[in-house]
């Protein structure tokens, strides 16, 4: 008793399934970390420009205010030199030789005025600067020492320059000429170019943004991949656990290593999978074998005869527990046994014997040795010994012994060798199956003794009549044909009289078996009284009845009965009268009148004779 199978196209089918790309969890999240990457790379990219750009132009004005204040300091010495108005002409030659050298763009000196005095650009002498207020000529305005040099960036055409503005200080040797109050006459304003600075933030504008591109890169490579590992392939493998079990697969599992949240997640799913496929399990088992029981007592139940019984109690166990081989053996309601047997590659066959189920298993010889013969014998000693079910596994799959039992009284034997090994039984099963098969078994053994004839295991007149009226009456309704026999054992008076009834009844018991041997499962042989007997014959007509007749009387004369060891042989022969039904209008009695006439004329024609009603 097995639980639900999955489905693998099911399985297949869904296990196909994807995710959208643009609805996938590692694109959402490359998705959001290229965006965190770019706005923090900007930002910070941003902020480093821009720190990079105060710490070189800190720089370059320091080293700017350092060159000037030098000029300064030579051009405060020209002028303490003397040369009243040449010393112009004098400072002119040096901005311009300061220029030549790249160490300003442009040099000028100017009055606190702002009249230019001397310049690098000659065309710059005579022009007047604005001097109050003016942020392209920064610190022009002031006249403390303290306030220089000082410094601005002024945009010239389509450069941007640093201006750095410095004083010219008033000596005592120039107090001879100028005002004592004048502590600052003129000023030296040096260009440098910025342009370098530019080119170089650019550079590291560019490295900068590569640096944080290829960092972003590697951080999502990186990401990627250990969110793949650490977070979608446990994902990805519960989702397809998930998908087999909704399938039908409920021993899917998922792989639950590790000890994070997703490996603990993983674990609780499995004990749930395993929760679901036990109770499923546990379902499917009593629905098996609610159905089991329930297949057993409808097949059992088409027929009461015991050995249709038996065989359809084999035809369920095959496939419901698709064992190997299985054998059920009844007792009959005389004394004797039946037997049918099958198997996965064995077709499906019955046997009788003699004598008490019982003591022929204990025997165990002949058919019933042959039926048992794969059976583990330790355990069929043991349920017959118990009269209890019992289990075992072995190589060969699971095997079972269960009696069927009426109080002490042994009915029957349900042997069964080779389940496959995912049967689900139990004991507690197996007295719920024997317990249905003991009824089977009892209300067969009764039904049958209550139509068989006990001496000879035939049928009895009475059943024997109502098939024959049943078998006119399909007759009739379709068409159909019917014979009837009647035998007779010639001169069996004789055998009683000679040897005695019980001697008698062992001939009659033996004349019965070979009747019984010679006619089909549809055919009824029925001992209609003493040593008469009446075949009933469905779809035979006259000419295949004249066939069967001969080959009964024949099987009957072939061989000298044997009563019993030590005694001499009996030669006993077989008269039979035939008749054939006639249509519309005939009957079962009138059938029974003219095979009885056709009987009379074969004993008065010298017995051992077939004779058939015209």
């Amino acid at each position: 008793m097995t639980g639900p199978k999955q489905e693998p196209a099911e399985v297949a089918a869904a296990a196909t399934q994807r995710v959208p790309p643009w609805h996938s969890i590692p694109v959402k999240l490359i998705s959001g970390i290229m965006l965190l990457t770019v706005v923090a790379g900007v930002s910070v990219w941003s902020i480093v420009a821009r720190q990079q750009e105060l710490l070189f132009f800190e720089q370059r004005t320091r080293e700017a205010s350092i060159q000037l204040e030098v000029v300064a300091k030579d051009f405060t010495e020209r002028m303490l030199g003397g040369g009243g108005k040449a010393v112009w002409g004098v400072l002119t030659a040096d901005t311009i030789e300061l220029t030549r050298r790249n160490l300003a763009e442009r040099i000028i000196v100017f009055r606190a005025d702002g009249t230019i005095k001397s310049a690098s650009d000659r065309n710059a002498i005579g022009t007047k600067l604005q001097v109050k207020g003016n942020p392209a000529c920064p610190g022009c305005d002031s006249t403390r020492a303290e306030d220089f040099p000082a410094t601005a960036v002024v945009s010239t055409g389509d450069t941007r320059v640093l201006r750095v503005v410095s004083q010219i200080r008033v000596g005592e040797t120039c107090r001879l000429c100028h005002q004592k109050d004048e502590d600052i006459q003129s000023f030296v304003a040096a260009d440098f170019d910025l342009s370098p600075l530019e080119r170089a933030r650019s550079e590291r504008q560019r490295s900068i943004l590569l640096i944080g591109i290829v960092s972003s890169a590697v951080l999502i490579v990186l990401v990627t991949l250990l969110f793949r590992r650490l977070v979608m392939r446990p994902i990805d493998a519960l989702g397809n656990s998930m998908t087999r079990i909704a399938a039908g697969d409920l021993a899917a599992r998922t792989p639950a290593e590790g000890r994070d949240e997703l490996a603990r997640l993983g674990r609780h799913f499995n004990r749930m999978a395993k929760r679901i496929e036990d109770q499923v399990a546990s379902i499917a088992v009593a629905h098996t074998e609610s159905e089991l029981l329930y297949r057993l007592v409808l097949e059992a139940s088409k027929s009461l005869e015991t050995i249709e019984v038996a065989a359809a109690v084999v035809r369920v166990i095959l496939e419901k527990l698709a064992p190997a081989r299985v054998a059920f053996f009844l007792e009959n309601a005389e004394s004797g046994w039946t037997c049918a047997s099958g198997g996965r590659e064995i077709p499906p066959s019955t046997e009788q014997g003699t004598g008490a189920l019982d003591a022929a298993l204990a025997a165990n010889t002949g058919a019933i040795k042959t039926k048992l013969e794969n059976a583990p014998h330790a355990l069929l000693a043991e349920a017959l010994a118990t009269r209890r079910p019992r289990l075992a596994h072995g190589a060969n799959g699971l095997s079972m012994a269960l009696p069927v039992v009426s109080e002490t009284r042994l009915l029957g034997l349900l042997v069964c060798v080779g389940m496959p090994a995912g049967t689900s039984l139990d004991e507690t099963q197996l007295e719920n199956l024997g317990a249905h098969l003991m009824l089977a078994a009892a209300n067969s053994r009764n039904y049958t003794g209550a139509i068989t004839d006990a001496l000879t295991g035939l049928k009895n007149k009475r059943y024997g009549l109502a098939r024959l009226e049943e078998a006119e009456s399909f007759a009739q309704r379709h068409d159909a044909p019917l014979g009837l026999l009647m035998c007779d054992i010639d001169h069996f008076k004789h055998v009683n009289d000679t040897y005695g009834h019980p001697v008698g009844d062992a001939v009659l018991r033996e004349v019965s078996r070979r009747i019984a041997a010679c006619v089909r499962k549809s055919d009824v042989a029925v001992r209609y009284g003493g040593e008469e007997f009446m075949l009933i014959l469905p779809r035979t007509g006259a000419d295949a009845l004249a066939i069967v007749g001969e080959k009964i009387r024949a099987r009957v004369a072939a061989e000298a009965v044997c009563p019993r060891p030590g005694m001499p042989s009996i030669a006993v022969t077989l008269s039979v009268g035939m008749a054939a039904y006639r249509g519309a209008g005939d009957s079962g009695d009138a059938l029974i009148a003219r095979a009885d006439a056709a009987l009379y004329r074969a004993k008065q024609g010298g017995r051992n004779r077939v004779e058939l009603d015209a």
